[in-house]
């Protein structure tokens, strides 16, 4: 996480000093509309547990970014923890796993750095795509009555967007944009080597506002 957020910083202050652009910072907030879908393969039976689930939060963001003359903008944004909900089933079996099973989790010290490119103007509003690398930490907050429990683990995504920016009075400027990032597969062995394993993909719409003030 560390090595990340260095290379994500030297990449921002080499783009700013290259480009002789503005800085800018600011906060978001973020509806993310989390989907997650995951399999849990048993440690006796073999058997594989399908679930899915959505959760939409209201998050907040900062993030401060190199801005050049024509639009082309390199930032960083950070999100301490976002939450992904939980969910629950109980089951009853004669293989020693009946009771109540919790899935929950959350991404913690969300990084992304990413790229917003100028590409036309609809109705007076200039139009910008944007391309972003997210990581992010999984913590695993499950409570199962089998006892497992799962590792947390670092996971990548790739961040699509469209949006639209403008100035305002003192300085200060507005972005509005939609975002689409899917991550890497998670995917991990009980930590107590019982045999049982879990795998789970993770995708996030979101719709953000932003405020900034430019220097």
């Amino acid at each position: 996480m560390k090595r990340f957020l260095t290379i994500a910083l030297s990449f921002l202050f080499v783009s700013f000093q290259a480009a002789k652009a503005e800085m800018g910072i600011g906060i978001t907030g973020a509806l993310h509309m989390l989907d997650a879908s995951g399999t849990e393969t048993t440690r006796s039976s073999n058997e594989k547990n399908n679930g899915t689930h959505s959760e939409d939060v209201l998050v907040p963001e900062v993030f401060i970014e190199a801005i050049s003359d024509n639009g082309m903008t390199v930032g960083l944004s950070y999100i301490p923890t976002r939450d992904m909900g939980s969910k629950s089933r109980t089951d009853s079996n004669a293989a020693g796993d009946s009771g109540t099973y919790k899935a929950q989790a959350e991404f913690d010290n969300v990084v992304q750095l990413y790229l917003d490119f100028p590409l036309t103007e609809v109705a007076g509003y200039p139009l910008h795509g944007k391309l972003g690398l997210q990581h992010a930490t999984l913590v695993t907050l499950e409570s199962l009555n089998s006892g497992s429990t799962y590792p947390n683990e670092d996971l990548y995504g790739l961040t699509l967007g469209l949006g639209t920016k403008g100035d305002l009075p003192g300085g200060l400027y507005y972005k509005a944009e939609v975002t689409y990032t899917h991550f890497d597969t998670y995917s991990a062995n009980a930590a107590d080597a019982n045999g049982n394993k879990v795998e789970a993909d993770i995708e996030d719409i979101s719709g953000k506002l932003s405020v900034g003030y430019k220097f």
